[in-house]
């Protein structure tokens, strides 16, 4: 072939190339395409975050709650304090919840001497003494739906709730 024809084979894929670009067929299909991902990606993102703050508010509660027993002194072992937290949260939210929740809970003469654990949580549990200060953390690792989004919510599927307080006397 000569350098003529491949000018005008050239000249007809320009102009079938024109024509492709000019054609409006498929245009919602390639819009969405487009526009569709990220309204997906913010939805699926807008429900993950959703979720992890609906955990984190029923944590707070129901350590709040099992702290309410430690400072009046009905909660003198681990046991008591998870199984009330547990009952607070229910199962729906965490199955097995007694295997699964994280808890830290610990006393001293003043509260700046207490300090919050960060990460694992060591499963320890001091009641203190009467007028004792204390702290009390619980944690769970939730599951998420979409295994990506952890990463764009903080990196972590461990949630901590902290709370410090002041025993009753008794």
């Amino acid at each position: 072939m000569d350098t003529s024809g491949h000018f005008q084979a050239l000249k007809r894929r320009i102009r079938r190339l024109r024509r492709l670009v000019r054609d409006t067929h498929a245009a919602a299909a390639v819009e969405f395409a487009m526009v569709g991902t990220i309204f997906m990606l913010l939805i699926c993102m807008t429900l993950e975050l959703g979720l992890t703050l609906f955990t984190q508010s029923v944590m707070d509660n129901a350590l709040r709650d099992g702290a309410r027993l430690i400072r009046t002194n009905q909660a003198s072992s681990s046991s008591t304090f998870v199984s009330a937290v547990c009952r607070e949260v229910g199962t729906v939210l965490i199955p097995s919840c007694t295997s699964n929740l994280q808890y830290y809970v610990a006393t001293a003469s003043s509260f700046s001497q207490l300090s919050a654990k960060t990460g694992t949580l060591p499963n320890s549990y001091t009641a203190g003494s009467s007028a004792a200060d204390m702290l009390a953390q619980i944690g769970y690792a939730r599951p998420t739906l979409i295994p990506w989004a952890s990463k764009f919510l903080g990196g972590t599927d461990l949630l901590i709730s902290t709370v410090a307080f002041q025993n009753e006397p008794y």
